[in-house]
């Protein structure tokens, strides 16, 4: 392993070990507010149409991808459709913590 990539997984340990450290939930304290919030949002999108909204970001961000791309915007489509994945990282975060708080 080169020298700036053993410097780089040394960062990321310690970042990650920082963030480990500070997390509040592991204390029993208040879960995080943003998390908390998303989850709130995605909970009152759900009963109102019966999608979850990082489903409809989902889909929202594959079709305004396909859209910009098909319209000559090929660089800023292939941007928006990036995008999915980290929707449904969201939603499995949120799943995950939701399981852990009951």
């Amino acid at each position: 392993m080169s020298q700036s990539a053993t410097a780089a997984t040394s960062t990321a340990r310690n970042a990650a070990n920082a963030i480990n450290a500070a997390d509040p939930t592991k204390d029993g304290a208040t879960r995080d507010a943003a998390e908390s919030l998303l989850r709130t949002i995605d909970e009152s999108t759900k009963q109102a149409t019966g999608i979850s909204l990082f489903h409809i970001l989902t889909l929202g961000s594959i079709g305004a991808s396909l859209a910009l791309f098909f319209s000559g915007n090929k660089q800023a489509g292939i941007f928006v459709g990036l995008w999915p994945p980290t929707f449904q990282a969201l939603k499995a975060v949120a799943d995950t913590n939701k399981d852990k708080d009951r």
